[in-house]
């Protein structure tokens, strides 16, 4: 996994002091710190160059005007993300729009800060964004991601070549065999601490006490996995062992997702993808889920594998499909701001959409066990299936549209708001 993203500042040598002080100062009260590494003052490319030695990202306030070209060396010294970071005073925003065009074909966002105010809400917002982006673009370049198994049959779209992934992205993905998750489950116990605080939070229990052991039992074994190839998330081929060890996945990803580790259903590659970055840059679990009904500006999402902490409760059920083993009924909130991601199996494009909740109780015994109505601020739900991206969309909770959309700009994907 990459280091922190460096924090570097680009002026002209007739700066004034006193105003490149009160910029650093604002810019680290609107940021809070943001784990960022203090790369200092950059007054010529060369400076620019050393300063990032060793960074794998970085933001890059630009300071004031007749910066050009010290961005510009900075951004080819640097190879990785970037985010370009503007203000109003200091001929700062011509200079960010000279050099943009030209950053932007090197793995650069940008945004402006209306204000150098610490208490602008608005000024603080569009940092915050534009640095969460940053977090989830250096974190994904260089990501090990695992595929336990192989992608599911009926995926037949959702497919990625690992070439085009560890180029594209920077994410290697790392094959693991079933058999060796067979093997591991035979040698594992469930951990009796872990059954008992899952089946003592459920506010409703439909299986048996064993069936919840198993299942953390298979939790056991993914993690033995996780730890010996090193591995920043995972997406597995849960139906495969349904046939197999009689015990689904879908309480095993539920905890992955809720301890920070990012895990994906069904071998999909490009959705763990897209839910590793919108994980990262939210701070939050993911939700990967089918699509299951759209309705003019509705989308609804179901799927059994929601993270607990995504909800106010949690029922545990069987799973869907196969009627056996452990599926999770989490409540989302009603009137929670969402977004939903979605990456094209090609790697061009990334899909965000801001939402609602509209229901967050699952009532259908029709579609999987957690089912959330999400109204989309754009209106139009009904363009998920007619300019398909294929299956799985995750959701997260806020706001984290801008975030995503720098993101995407450092990783080099188009992106298309719903």
């Amino acid at each position: 996994m990459a280091g922190a993203p460096c924090l570097l500042y680009a002026a002209s040598p007739l700066h004034s002091r006193s105003f490149l002080e009160r910029l650093r100062s604002s810019i680290a009260a609107m940021s809070g710190g943001a784990g960022l590494r203090e790369a200092g003052v950059a007054t010529s490319p060369e400076e620019a160059a050393h300063r990032l030695q060793g960074c794998p990202s970085a933001a890059i306030v630009v300071s004031t005007g007749g910066t050009e070209h010290i961005v510009l060396a900075a951004l080819e010294a640097l190879r990785g993300p970037a985010l370009l970071v503007a203000h109003p005073y200091a001929n700062s925003l011509p200079a960010l729009m000279e050099v943009y065009p030209l950053a932007r074909r090197m793995g650069a966002s940008a945004v402006f800060l209306p204000s150098l105010d610490p208490g602008d809400r608005r000024a603080r917002r569009r940092l915050e964004q534009g640095l969460a982006g940053l977090r989830a673009a250096t974190r994904l370049r260089g990501a090990r991601l695992g595929l336990i198994g192989r992608p599911s049959p009926w995926l037949v779209y959702s497919r990625v070549e690992p070439g085009r992934l560890r180029e594209k992205l920077g994410v290697e993905l790392v094959e693991v065999p079933l058999e060796e998750l067979y093997s591991e489950y035979e040698l594992v116990e469930a951990p009796q601490g872990l059954l008992e605080e899952v089946l003592r939070g459920a506010s409703r229990v439909e299986v048996q006490r064993t069936e919840v052991s198993r299942a953390l039992r298979l939790y056991a074994a993914l993690r033995t996995l996780v730890e010996r190839h090193r591995l920043d998330a995972f997406t597995i081929e849960c139906f495969s062992i349904i046939g197999r060890l009689r015990v689904t996945a879908c309480l095993a990803l539920s905890l992955f997702n809720d301890s920070g580790l990012v895990a994906g259903c069904e071998g999909d590659v490009p959705a763990t993808v897209a839910m590793m970055l919108a994980s990262w840059a939210s701070g939050r679990p993911g939700f990967m889920a089918n699509p299951s009904i759209v309705d003019g500006d509705r989308v609804m999402i179901a799927h059994c594998t929601a993270a607990r902490g995504l909800g106010t409760g949690y029922k545990l059920r069987t799973h869907f499909e196969s009627g056996m083993s452990v599926g999770l009924a989490v409540t989302i909130p009603k009137g929670q701001v969402v977004t939903l991601v979605r990456l094209d199996p090609e790697l061009t494009r990334l899909r965000v959409a801001r939402g609602t909740v509209e229901e967050g109780e699952p009532r259908s015994e029709l579609h999987c066990r957690t089912q959330v109505w999400v109204r989309l601020e754009g209106g139009d739900a009904e363009k998920l299936l007619r300019d398909s991206m294929g299956n799985h969309y995750i959701l997260v909770p806020g706001d984290w549209v801008d975030a995503l959309t720098a993101a995407a700009e450092m990783l080099g994907l188009s992106v298309d708001r719903v």
